[in-house]
């Protein structure tokens, strides 16, 4: 009996395993392959099975979101997250990143108290931000294919309009109890104002009005209400570029290679390597001297120069800078600030073109032919709110169409500049557009903080308002890998490179 029962069970499992194999194709896939093998006759005959069935596996899938706090290349507290994944049924760490620092949006100069409540937001919203990705993301993407960069950021971006309408709805109620805690307060203020107001009233019917003082109030366009972002709303930008590494990883590409796949499709056969735009001097408001119209003099290779070539040319540059600098002051105006860039005592832009021009010159090279000169004039900072101009240098005050004039008048004196970003403000639309006509011609106007982030931006329409030669987009805060390869094609459709 007991070896009736053996035979039965054995033959059961045999046929378990026949449906089993069946249902998933193995005889036929097996027979394929070692007939394909016997032809090719490989040299190393399991390498050549093993890369065979290595395409017939699942894709891999996300299995864990790992975050904690860390610390950037500028010291800064910051995100840290894992992706682990699950492949070829094993569990592994598909890649750790670390999110650059957010950049505040507070102006360089502003007082330190203001500074120290943007560190403490900050920090809050690092550990929000580490929350969500260890509890919501983490169980949101779980499973999910980390190529499938469009998938991926549908689910989180799904995810943080449900947190936003919590945190919306948790700020209403508390809007509400406050409002009818104020109510009563209010009631009991009346009572006691209204006991006083006879004795009041006689005293202020003998007094003389007062006289109204002249003061005349500057007249502009105000900025745009800040967008209010959920607090941690930087978890859902760390986690798509996270999983965007992640993806390059199971796919054995550089991760500039899979970007390129996601943007075009596939894999290009030549890829073009991006100009260096490289900080040699910090200036502008919180800088020292009276210089507020130029934050960042840069350095900028001709196209066709070897990546190689441009960055030995850069630190020939910003080593002849920095011996100037020693030279005239000694060992002080050599300290750099958090990007490396050298922070000395300007008082007006002259100083430092004609400086990086002899930089360039020293080396070889032809200012304006082999290496040019970028500004990035901040114009949102260097606005005077109270006065409506701008304070170009310390005590000299210009609108919107005087600078139109200024920066052509620049322009025109240093050829060598081929690029300024942020002239001025977004709000200044007609005198933009006026400075685009007078420069475009032969300096790229580029729009660092005229546009919105790339996640209202690639739902907004176009208009003819309001152009530049350039867009650069940041992938920070809310913004995803999708939103800013969106927003490139869009721009490029629109001839807006």
């Amino acid at each position: 009996m007991a070896s009736t029962r053996e035979k039965r069970e054995l033959y059961e499992a045999k046929q378990r395993a026949v449906k089993y194999y069946n249902e998933n194709g193995v005889p036929k896939k097996i027979e394929e392959i070692m007939n394909s093998m016997f032809y090719d006759n490989p040299a190393d005959v399991y390498g050549y099975l093993s890369k065979y069935f290595e395409t017939l596996a699942k894709p891999p899938t996300v299995s864990k979101i790992t975050a904690r706090q860390a610390y950037d290349s500028k010291g800064q507290p910051t995100v840290q997250t894992e992706v682990h994944g699950t492949v070829k049924n094993e569990d592994k760490l598909l890649y750790t990143h670390v999110s650059s620092t957010t950049n505040s949006s507070l102006l360089d100069n502003v007082r330190v108290e203001e500074r120290e409540v943007d560190d403490q937001q900050r920090q809050e919203n690092i550990s929000a931000a580490i929350n969500i990705l260890n509890s919501d993301i983490n169980n949101r993407i779980h499973a999910t294919d980390p190529t499938q960069q469009d998938e991926v950021d549908r689910v989180i971006m799904k995810l943080y309009e449900e947190l936003k309408v919590i945190e919306d709805e948790r700020l209403a109620k508390e809007a509400e109890e406050m409002i009818k805690d104020d109510g009563e307060s209010s009631h009991r203020e009346d009572d006691k104002a209204s006991v006083a107001s006879g004795k009041k009233g006689k005293n202020s019917a003998n007094s003389s009005p007062k006289k109204k003082g002249k003061s005349q109030a500057a007249v502009y366009v105000p900025d745009e209400p800040k967008e209010k972002l959920l607090c941690g709303s930087n978890a859902f930008t760390a986690i798509s570029q996270a999983t965007c590494c992640a993806a390059a990883q199971v796919k054995h590409v550089d991760i500039y290679e899979h970007v390129a796949c996601l943007r075009h499709g596939e894999i290009p056969e030549k890829f073009s390597v991006p100009l260096p735009m490289v900080t040699i001097i910090q200036s502008g408001r919180a800088a020292p001297g009276k210089l507020n119209c130029v934050k960042e003099f840069m350095v900028i290779p001709k196209h066709d120069m070897p990546l190689k070539k441009s960055m030995t040319y850069i630190q020939q540059i910003y080593n002849y800078v920095a011996k100037q600098f020693f030279a005239k002051g000694g060992t002080a105006t050599k300290l750099v600030n958090d990007i490396g860039a050298m922070c000395p005592t300007f008082d007006k832009a002259e100083q430092g073109l004609d400086l990086l021009q002899e930089a360039i010159t020293n080396c070889g090279l032809t200012a304006g032919e082999d290496f040019f000169i970028g500004l990035n004039c901040a114009g949102p900072e260097m606005f005077d709110y109270e006065k409506g101009k701008y304070e170009v240098m310390v005590g000299i005050a210009k609108v919107a169409d005087d600078l139109v004039e200024f920066w052509s008048d620049l322009l025109t004196r240093y050829p060598s500049i081929i690029a300024i970003i942020d002239p001025m403000r977004k709000q200044e639309e007609e005198a933009w557009m006026r400075l685009c006509d007078r420069i475009s011609d032969r300096c790229l106007v580029i729009g660092s903080r005229a546009y919105h982030r790339p996640g209202l931006l690639k739902d907004e329409e176009l208009t003819e308002n309001f152009k530049s030669s350039g867009i650069a987009f940041k992938l920070e805060q809310l913004n995803t890998v999708s939103d800013v390869l969106t927003c490139v094609k869009k721009m490029e459709g629109k001839n807006r490179k």
